[in-house]
């Protein structure tokens, strides 16, 4: 297993730190959050831990299709916190050699929409049904083409068979343990 860990002054908390990898220590550190599962089935996983070595934000990456999850502890939203541990995990997954990474996010979500456009995600359909955004950050040239590709494609295809192979794939990219 392959853990980085980066510490930082965060928040006034001098022991503050990311550690990101894959494997059973990380997937521990995140077992109580809601979205347990779909972050225990990251290939890629960046956490942020306080100094009483509590995790309190992660965020995954899973599957083939380089899914997003992001969870921050309602105690430390409203803070940055979510803007820097979404940054971290661009930051590690272009330097794995990621070309992009996809994520869906509720179109009732305004918050969630604007941060991951802040940090470069661009909008490529909107499933009307499900009422989810989907977005893709392109970390490179194959990234891009993926990108626009994407967006053709979606333009092209009825949202109703949109909606049900994001269902689809969800449902083959989360772990059951």
């Amino acid at each position: 297993m392959m853990v980085d860990t980066l510490t930082y002054h965060l928040f006034g908390e001098p022991y503050v730190k990311f550690l990101s990898g894959h494997g059973k220590q990380l997937r521990e550190k995140v077992q109580g959050f809601p979205l347990a599962s779909e972050l225990a089935s990251s290939g890629l996983l960046v956490v942020f831990v306080v100094n009483n070595n509590d995790a309190v934000a992660a965020c995954g990456i899973r599957s083939i299709f380089n899914v997003l999850v992001l969870y921050v502890e309602e105690g430390y939203r409203g803070r940055g916190l979510g803007t820097e541990v979404l940054a971290k995990t661009i930051d590690v997954a272009h330097r794995r050699g990621f070309n992009f990474i996809t994520l869906s996010v509720s179109s009732d979500n305004v918050s969630a929409f604007h941060l991951y456009s802040k940090c470069g995600f661009k909008e490529v359909a909107y499933l009307r049904k499900a009422n989810l955004i989907l977005m893709i950050i392109p970390l490179n040239l194959k990234g891009r083409f993926v990108c626009e590709f994407s967006k053709d494609v979606c333009s092209l295809l009825p949202n109703l068979f949109l909606t049900r192979v994001h269902g689809w794939l969800y449902k083959r990219t989360v772990r059951k343990d």
